[in-house]
């Protein structure tokens, strides 16, 4: 569930940030961080399988690209198909903000 709720923040401030306000719907936005939500976990599972269970801190950093940029082309991919953002620059945009506020780093970070 906090993951639904982080997700659902992640496109909540990069929807505000990209369209107007209202442009915005919360039904549709639920529904994005939904499948966000889902498509994290087999994007963690990868996450785990390459660092292994007692990788370090460093080799788990090492490798925070990895799952940033798996999420970085969901998010890109729920704003074209599920938010409809119709401009090319504004789904990147999505894009660059869900890779960025990955929930795998909060992960990494918390376990140091």
């Amino acid at each position: 569930m906090a993951l639904v709720v982080w997700s659902f923040m992640v496109l909540s401030a990069a929807q505000l940030t990209i369209r107007l306000i209202m442009a915005f719907s919360v039904r549709l936005t639920s529904v994005a961080a939904v499948v966000l939500a889902v498509l994290a976990l087999p994007i963690a599972a990868t996450y785990d399988l390459v660092v292994g269970p007692q990788a370090s801190l460093a080799a788990r950093l090492s490798w925070a690209p990895l799952p940033m940029l798996l999420m970085g082309v969901a998010g890109f991919a729920i704003a074209r198909w599920l938010l409809r953002i119709r401009r090319v620059r504004g789904q990147i945009i999505a894009g660059l903000m869900v890779g960025l506020l990955d929930p795998h780093l909060l992960t990494i970070l918390s376990s140091a």
